[in-house]
């Protein structure tokens, strides 16, 4: 038995494609089969969890598990952030990509992400945050392409195919990539480029699959991971995605990156941000870094010096 005295489960029915009745029963059989005191609230409107997780500490809850997809974990980290990042998050993937899941080397199946509240830790990350929006994010935000196609993608393609709808739609969009002429002001140094694309990480790496969205990446060193993009045609965009699935980040004038604590992004003309999967507006913002901000529950083997 874990040291959790109340744990709060907020389950997205709308995350994935699986039999929300059959998770939620399975939810509930576990938790009561081990005895755990537990509330389960099934969220109906975008905003539920991060209320929900924002008043778990008041409310005398030690854990929020969050059964959904990355956009649910999302949400609910923000509201443990505006609450003091005092108790941990964990989830119960059941959404379609579940990135956050396997960035966090927590197991897909339901009965062994849920074993993680018995067998797991409790290990803060660092969190992104916009002031200017009052915005927290736990993996990337970002501006240019990968915003367009946050935005533009059908929603019922993303339903139904997931992460591979967004490589199929960015895959026909992808000969309208343009750069434009951007400012960026990086920990106080100002720099002026033309990019199309700038991807702002906090926790970009799935080791298990040896895969990472730039070099370096430790969500643990109170840095943010900036990748910047430039290329000017469909083969270009192909030469970066491929050097990115291929681990061959340098070398490559039309592919940058920079470690930082703080960046402010201005286009000309403004172009489109998202912050962890969700649209947010278009250009300028402001994205800093907040170390050790909050826990989340990963398993017992979990190190943060495999980041090192």
């Amino acid at each position: 038995m874990s040291s959790f005295k109340k744990i709060l489960v907020i389950l997205n029915p709308a995350a994935g494609q699986r039999n929300t009745a059959r998770i939620r029963s399975a939810i509930e059989a576990f938790m009561m089969e081990k005895g755990y005191n537990f509330v389960l609230r099934e969220s109906k409107e975008r905003g539920d969890a991060a209320r929900w997780a924002r008043a778990a500490v008041a409310e005398g809850f030690d854990l929020v598990a969050a059964a959904g997809g990355d956009g649910t974990m999302s949400e609910a980290a923000d509201g443990i952030m505006r609450s003091g990042g005092r108790i941990p998050l964990a989830q119960i993937p059941t959404g379609t990509t579940n990135f956050a899941a396997r960035a966090l080397s927590i197991p897909i199946s339901l009965r062994d992400s849920l074993s993680l509240i018995e067998t797991g830790k409790s290990e803060r990350f660092d969190i992104g945050y916009l002031p200017d929006h009052d915005r927290y994010f736990v993996f990337i935000m970002g501006t240019g392409y990968d915003a367009t196609l946050i935005h533009d993608t059908p929603v019922e393609l993303k339903k139904r195919l997931g992460f591979i709808g967004y490589v199929m739609f960015g895959i026909r969009k992808a000969g309208s990539v343009r750069p434009v002429q951007m400012e960026l002001e990086i920990d106080g140094e100002v720099k002026h480029l033309r990019a199309h694309t700038i991807m702002v990480i906090n926790i970009g790496s799935i080791q298990s699959l040896g895969f990472s969205f730039a070099p370096d990446i430790d969500p643990h060193d109170g840095k943010l991971n900036i990748e910047i993009m430039s290329t000017r045609s469909l083969w270009g965009s192909f030469q970066v995605v491929l050097r990115i699935l291929t681990r061959r980040y340098h070398g490559y004038p039309d592919l940058k990156h920079i470690k930082a604590r703080r960046i402010r992004i201005t286009a000309d003309p403004p172009i489109p941000v998202e912050i962890d999967g969700d649209p947010l507006g278009t250009t300028p913002f402001l994205a800093e870094v907040i170390h050790d901000a909050m826990p989340f529950l990963v398993p017992a083997s979990y190190s943060r010096e495999s980041y090192k």
